[in-house]
């Protein structure tokens, strides 16, 4: 009885979303245009709420998916959900059917569409002012407002969650200045970002599994109006935009 009513709430959520999903083309790619809100596995399982840094930390240790509000509070429900790496990689899958979690390459497409004289290159090391286009337009960024034309994308300065043992009080990167959005992580295909002069040391550092607990997040930042990527802790809480699938 458990085992069927299970599969029905899967069905009924995988339904939900499909009905109730807000999506922006922009080129020939296909984005959710809010941030990723649900619990459940495309299998029918459900991912775990954590409502304690000591639980977070323990499921990033154990690589345990997990979720959290922002802040461990409901009230931040408005700017979806933070999930470690664990859950959006996990092999049942978070993204209901038609839809998948997108790689780099799939946001290097997103920016290169909005600004076409970006480079890989450029994109992970300095990054590109399309990221102005991604923001949201409303109030809910603090500093400068970005002029670029805005691309529907309503990327939310949500925050993220990443716990520390030796500076709590930076724990929570604070919601109305910072956006990260997770992506499945292969570092041999990001050689192709590298600067040719560091190449062969990303490779030995690759081999030598050096990235092994990390993957990479796309960032925007109150701060200006760019968008890059960088390499973070799996056990970080970050949001989750997913791209139709073709």
């Amino acid at each position: 009885m458990k085992k069927t009513i299970i599969i029905l709430f899967f069905i009924y959520s995988n339904l939900s979303f499909s009905q109730e999903i807000s999506s922006i083309k922009i080129g020939n790619q296909v984005w959710t245009q809010k941030n990723f809100d649900k619990a459940i596995f495309r299998s029918g399982e459900l991912i775990k709420e954590i409502t304690s840094k000591e639980d977070w930390l323990k499921a990033g240790y154990r690589e345990e998916p997990a979720w959290c509000y922002y802040n461990f509070d409901s009230k931040n429900a408005h700017l979806g959900k933070l999930y470690n790496y664990y859950a959006i990689s996990d092999s049942r899958n978070i993204a209901p059917t038609g839809w998948r979690v997108p790689s780099v390459e799939d946001y290097y497409v997103l920016v290169n569409y909005l600004d076409p004289l970006c480079t890989k290159i450029q994109f992970a090391n300095k990054g590109s002012l399309a990221g102005g286009n991604l923001k949201s337009k409303d109030s809910l960024w603090v500093g400068d407002f970005c002029p670029q034309i805005n691309s529907n994308f309503n990327a939310l300065p949500a925050g993220g969650y990443s716990p520390s043992i030796n500076y709590p009080e930076y724990d929570w990167d604070k919601k109305g200045e910072k956006a990260m959005f997770w992506c499945i992580s292969n570092w041999n295909l990001l050689l192709d970002y590298a600067e040719p002069d560091k190449v062969e040391r990303i490779k030995v550092e690759i081999q030598s599994g050096k990235f092994i607990d990390k993957a990479i997040v796309i960032r925007l930042s109150s701060d200006d109006c760019e968008i890059d990527s960088d390499d973070d802790p799996k056990l970080h809480g970050y949001s989750l935009r997913l791209i139709k699938e073709k």
